[in-house]
């Protein structure tokens, strides 16, 4: 017992450090914890328990960020996108990441109206798309390399969508008590 509440202590030192929307400890904590605790012979569920999986994900090599559901039941978060800070609304519905040409340009992507060869449709109609390869993605201590985008103009387009381009090289994702749990 004494472990347990030692690596939960140390979980916590750890996720005080991350920020807001990475400090959800259930994404780290094994749920047979509690098990362990009420369990009639502890040190044996304990052993049980450590067996069937650890319990922080740090120690497994998984990455974890925690998105809490905004007011109007959207996930947003701030990510950085080769190097630099851009909030982003995730997406699922969204195949590509989707970033504007003001946000482009502070990604540093020189794009020419040449590049913009593509249509796409958006909630507001059909517009033109430049594709774009982003170098990285980071949210947490989750980091993605090589993610395909497209670029539309400013008026297409407000705020950057993080669509699934980004989320399908995550390990997985879903939605828990209203936070929307990131791995990988």
């Amino acid at each position: 017992m004494l472990k347990n509440i030692f690596l939960i202590s140390c979980a916590v030192l750890v996720i005080s450090g991350l920020p807001y929307y990475a400090r959800d400890i259930s994404a780290f904590v094994s749920k047979d914890t509690k098990a362990v605790a009420a369990a009639p012979n502890p040190a044996a569920a304990r052993t049980q328990a450590v067996a069937a999986k650890p319990l922080a994900h740090y120690a497994t090599g998984v990455r974890a960020a925690t998105v809490p559901m905004n007011r109007d039941g959207h996930f947003s978060a701030d990510f950085r996108i080769n190097g630099r800070n851009v909030r982003g609304l995730i997406d699922t519905g969204a195949t590509y990441v989707a970033i504007n040409t003001s946000t482009a340009r502070n990604l540093g992507l020189g794009l020419a109206n040449s590049d913009f060869t593509h249509q796409v449709r958006t909630a507001n109609g059909t517009t033109r798309a430049a594709l774009v390869m982003l170098d990285r993605m980071e949210i947490g201590a989750i980091s993605v390399s090589d993610i395909q985008a497209f670029v539309l103009d400013d008026k297409a387009l407000s705020s950057t969508l993080i669509g699934m381009s980004f989320m399908s090289k995550l390990q997985s994702y879903r939605v828990n008590n209203n936070r929307l749990e990131l791995l990988n």
